[in-house]
């Protein structure tokens, strides 16, 4: 008797454990599209203010902020044409020194250390043997770090 209700006992345990690790990977899961949403906000904030201060003064910043909203549009890799962006708002330092767009490009730099903290930490997750053992993640497709050139003045 005592046997079975250790042996029930570490099925409880186990499958105690097994369903606060899916429910942990489910929730990474969310906070990594939450993180991502978060960005592709910052991003088109940015880029609307580029588009708002760039003016006919500075074609190329204009052309690039443009060329972002396109990349936001279609949902494709946008990694170069954000850092295009960046580097068209270092090449006018006038636009990328007024406030409003200091304080998006520091909004597009910690929304992207957010968004790639969470990649990490559910990355790591997935890592762990019995998630992989067991295949936890389900069909999901592993998360990927979001990295362009984030010079001072691009975010």
């Amino acid at each position: 008797m005592t046997q079975v209700i250790a042996v029930v006992a570490i099925v409880v345990a186990l499958a105690s454990y097994l369903t606060w690790m899916a429910g942990r990977l489910d929730r990474l899961a969310v906070r990594v599209e939450a993180a991502a949403s978060a960005l592709d906000a910052q991003l088109i904030r940015r880029a609307a203010i580029a588009v708002e201060l760039a003016g006919s003064e500075y074609p190329n910043l204009q052309a690039a902020a443009y060329l972002a909203f396109d990349e936001a549009a279609t949902g494709n890799d946008r990694s170069a044409v954000e850092s295009e962006l960046s580097r068209a708002l270092r090449a006018a330092p006038e636009v990328a020194a007024v406030d409003e767009m200091a304080v998006a490009a520091r909004k597009v730099m910690l929304a992207r250390q957010f968004h790639n903290d969470a990649v990490r930490d559910l990355l790591a997750l997935r890592r762990r043997w019995v998630v992989r053992l067991l295949h936890l993640y389900g069909r999901a497709g592993p998360p990927a770090y979001v990295e362009f050139d984030a010079g001072e003045a691009g975010g």
